[in-house]
């Protein structure tokens, strides 16, 4: 309570201090065609953050609290004692290097320690505050410059931009004002080139050209045209040419008529010089490819092999790999003319492989000079490698987290193939309610195992695809598992049979393939009253009946993935799409008698399932700053069924409500339509849908720092799930268009993500704005006093997840 009064006090607006006033919001008026992000992204000072908006500044008013008790005159001390100690040991130990190594890494991280004190302040001012940040009239005049400059780099050569400082609420607002004038266009391009080759396929390739007639002048675009060049013609056997060679005269001094006074013309020279060393086409005389011995091994105790295949020099030590399966990620190949881009291929899909802990390249020049000898080296990874997780289950819901172990031992270069076999056992415990009987919390019991063989190419009759695809990163998998639950209502047994071909057609596409998946479902115990439960839900409109019956499940699937965002580095505006298409049960259709044949194997009471399913999923992400970021996303999918039944495997419906769904409702719980919830035991259950659509739409920002950034996330979720056809039980559960808007949920609320770099922890707290089941806007019935009791209208519902829910 006393932090809280303190950091109030410190937190509304400052008064001006002998450093000035404290530095407000900045404003860009003025541009119509360079966006205000770009400019904006050229101003480094940022205002303190506020509160809600309001001109409340709690980070500042921590930071003046770790002031009230921080003396930076007796930390500046504590480094000079820190040195002065190092040396002194240092000075004692000096003819012992194994003593004073660990004094130099001990006193490495006191003296780091002291210095971050000494200059960043304590905890409250480095870690919970931020520090005032100021207005400096010389900053600001800067930044008005490079935005110039950046204009002029942008085609706008008579640009100016000033500023206007405005004071409010004790603060200086910035507001800068921008007159971009006319713009300059590119009106023609002209290409030099003094080799008639190289000018061929410079001009060959003009579509991908940065630089384009009728385009507005862009400063970065010449750039790029020089990396275009640069690497077209190294990929050509131009090895020695680089973009210092590339130059550009560009005449500024056309202007258009006067009936057209928005633009002016320039034109562009672009002269690429090949001078000696650049002028030179190099060809690919040999490729070598050597396994090197482990490292810190000497290389004289392996005898090595050496031999030839498909015209490539192959050297094994120690470990023998298939130079067939090699040849196909073999990109450089003798007699070709040499090419950047295959280099750097080659030892991608060597990487790629998880049998390399690197692969390194280098050349020599043959004795004309024109020639190349390639030499590829690699040292081979640890055959055999044994990894164990330990951990809980964690149950958002009706739970208690439980242990589990997980074991996994992996082989590779199984059959000198660059195969890779992986076993996986993973046990554990949960503790969950009994959905029958009293309430009492039981154990439940799971132990799954899992072997997979993968192979680093496409498998297929005749070697269909293997040399299109060598180069995207091909792999085939074929695995075999079995899972075992055992709870106090019900044992089930899965088998589970697959094939997965999966391939990279580039770099922001992925393509999964399995022409078979199939799982053969066994429940070998299913407790009385139990069994009474299913057959209650199930006259109330949910199958889950059909989970607990002894099934044959079998599929073929394939989904595409197109993803433009960065796995490293700042978020960036990208795109993320994802397709996937089921057909279940298709060979019965073409082969009838497999039904009696796998009957006469596994027992006549297996029911078999028809469907087809798919299910689209499309995010798109616009960063807005730097830690902060809007993101959107739709997910939708439906599935029709027409076996046994008509019903699909429970495991293929729709779900709606949950973490990475509409976070006000508990996870598979919203719908279907405007039911209502369905509740045996006073425990809620799960509701399927065979027709999703929902949307999310998420603002993320930037905390604080504490061992790892604390983020924030402010969401609106919408969406439902909705039965189809004769499945459904009541007409509140069908999807019809006159409802459709209706039963529509919405629901608000915001999160905290603990990012820790290797993994995000996230907590996300949903209320609900309007409920279908209701079918009324229920937040204002949202009480503080009975936040988390749901038995209310509305309540707080608390998600935890790990990553990002989208």
């Amino acid at each position: 309570m006393i932090l809280l009064i303190l950091t109030g006090l410190f937190s509304c607006a400052p008064k001006p201090t002998s450093k000035g006033y404290l530095l407000g919001n900045s404003s860009i008026k003025g541009n119509r065609v360079v966006s205000d992000s770009e400019l904006d992204a050229l101003i480094p000072q940022k205002p303190n953050r506020r509160l809600l908006g309001l001109p409340i500044f709690p980070y500042v008013g921590l930071y003046r609290f770790g002031e009230l008790f921080y003396n930076r005159e007796e930390k500046q001390r504590k480094v000079i004692e820190v040195t002065q100690n190092y040396q002194k040991e240092s000075q004692e130990h000096a003819d012992s290097p194994r003593k004073l190594e660990r004094i130099n890494t001990r006193y490495a991280k006191k003296l780091e320690k002291a210095q971050i004190r000494a200059t960043q302040g304590n905890f409250w001012m480095r870690v919970m505050g931020e520090a005032p940040v100021y207005y400096i009239q010389a900053d600001v005049r800067q930044n008005a410059e490079k935005m110039q400059k950046y204009l002029y780099n942008n085609g706008f050569f008579d640009a100016k931009v000033t500023f206007d400082p405005d004071t409010i609420f004790k603060r200086i607002r910035v507001n800068y004002l921008v007159a971009e004038n006319r713009a300059t266009m590119i009106r023609n391009i002209q290409y030099v080139v003094n080799n008639d080759l190289a000018d061929s396929l410079i001009k060959a390739d003009g579509k991908n050209a940065a630089l384009q007639p009728r385009k507005r002048y862009d400063g970065d675009a010449f750039e790029e045209e020089r990396i275009r060049i640069e690497t077209l013609l190294r990929n050509d056997g131009y090895m020695g040419f680089s973009r210092q060679n590339i130059s550009y005269i560009v005449n500024d001094t056309i202007t258009n008529g006067p009936t057209d006074s928005l633009f002016k013309s320039v034109d562009v020279r672009v002269k690429v010089d090949m001078p000696p060393a650049a002028n030179k086409r190099y060809s690919v005389n040999s490729v070598n490819f050597e396994i090197l011995p482990p490292s810190g091994v000497p290389d004289s105790i392996f005898r090595k092999d050496t031999s030839m295949y498909e015209g490539i020099r192959y050297v094994f030590s120690d470990k023998k790999f298939s130079r067939k399966v090699l040849d196909t990620k073999m990109q450089v190949r003798p007699q070709a003319w040499y090419s950047q881009k295959k280099e750097r291929d080659t030892q991608q899909q060597l990487s790629l492989t998880d049998q390399f802990r690197f692969v390194n390249y280098n050349y020599t020049l043959d004795s004309t000079g024109r020639g190349i000898n390639s030499y590829f080296k690699a040292i081979p990874l640890d055959k055999y490698q044994i990894s164990t997780d330990l951990g809980l289950n964690v149950i958002q819901l009706q739970g208690t987290p439980g242990p589990f172990a997980n074991l996994s031992y992996k082989i590779r270069n199984v059959f000198n193939g660059m195969e890779n076999f992986e076993t996986n056992i993973r046990g554990g415990i949960e503790l969950v309610p009994n959905f029958v009987g009293n309430r009492e919390i039981y154990k439940s019991e799971e132990i799954g195992v899992n072997a997979s063989l993968t192979f680093p190419r496409l498998l297929t009759p005749q070697n269909l695809f293997q040399r299109q695809t060598a180069n995207n990163n091909p792999r085939t998998q074929l695995s075999l598992g079995y899972n075992y639950v055992n709870r106090p209502e019900y044992t089930r047994t899965n088998v589970k049979i697959n094939t997965n071909y999966s391939w990279q057609p580039s770099r922001t596409t992925l393509v999964n393939v399995s022409l078979v998946d199939l799982n053969i479902i066994n429940n070998t115990y299913l407790r009385d009253n139990f069994r009474v439960l299913l057959d209650t839900l199930k006259n109330r409109g949910n199958n889950l009946i059909y989970s607990f019956k002894s099934a044959f499940v079998s599929d073929l699937n394939a989904n595409f993935v197109y993803n433009t965002n960065s796995l490293i580095g700042p978020q960036k505006k990208a795109h993320y799409f994802r397709i996937a298409v089921e057909s279940g049960g298709t060979t019965l259709n073409f082969l009838p008698r497999q039904r009696e044949v796998i009957r006469g194997m596994f027992g006549d009471s297996l029911q078999f399932y028809k469907y087809i399913r798919w299910n689209a999923d499309y995010r798109r992400y616009w960063p807005a700053g730097r830690r902060s970021a809007l993101v959107a996303r739709v997910n939708t999918g439906a599935i029709y069924s027409y076996g046994d039944n008509k019903v699909p495997p429970y495991e293929k419906y729709f779900f709606a409500g949950g973490s990475n769904s509409l976070r006000a409702w508990l996870p598979r719980r919203l719908g279907p339509g405007s039911a209502k919830p369905i509740t045996y035991n006073d425990l809620s259950i799960e509701a399927p849908g065979e027709f999703l659509l929902e949307g999310n739409l998420e603002w993320r920002g930037y905390l604080a720092k504490f061992f790892g950034d604390i983020n924030y996330a402010l969401f609106i979720d919408a969406g439902n799930v909705w039965r189809l056809g004769n499945n459904a039980t009541s007409d509140d559960q069908k999807l019809k268009a006159d409802k459709f808007l209706r039963e529509i949920a919405v629901g608000t609320g915001f999160g905290i993500r603990y990012d820790l770099s290797f993994f995000v922890l996230r907590f996300d707290f949903g209320v609900k704005v309007y409920d279908p089941a209701l079918e009324r806007f229920v937040l204002d019935e949202l009480q503080l006093k009975h936040l988390f009791r749901r038995t209310e209208a509305n309540s707080l519902n608390i998600n935890l997840g790990v990553g990002y829910p989208f």
